[in-house]
């Protein structure tokens, strides 16, 4: 039987493809002392929710390869990570159904508004 570790408090996975976005998040981040790890694409971001317990993901929408959409389909068929809940920054209004999202942020948003929709897992 494998032993199920609770995710360290304040583990944040950043999935975010824009290189200098994702940089600038996990600086924000760390600086409020979050744990962070980032990915720069939905696959990569799957593999680190399999091997790294996390508390709450920061998921763009618009990515190549796998868009956010995907991602969440994806993050729902693990078993491990289909409950963690996430904070999506994008560029476009959320649509009428977030079902599974946590908080939608608009880009360009403030981080004083991020940081408050992380304030669960400080």
């Amino acid at each position: 039987m494998e032993v199920v570790q609770p995710p360290p408090e304040r583990h944040v996975l950043i999935v975010e493809d824009d290189p200098i976005s994702r940089d600038i998040l996990v600086a924000v981040l760390e600086e409020e002392g979050y744990t962070v790890s980032a990915a720069g694409d939905g696959r990569a971001g799957l593999s680190e929710l399999r091997g790294h317990p996390t508390s709450v993901v920061v998921l763009d929408m618009a990515m190549p390869d796998m868009n956010g959409w995907a991602f969440l389909a994806a993050k729902a068929q693990i078993p491990e990570a289909a409950a963690v809940p996430v904070v999506v920054v994008s560029g476009s209004a959320p649509p009428r159904s977030t079902r599974g999202i946590f908080a939608w942020l608009e880009k360009p948003f403030a981080f004083d508004v991020l940081l408050r929709a992380l304030k669960p897992w400080r």
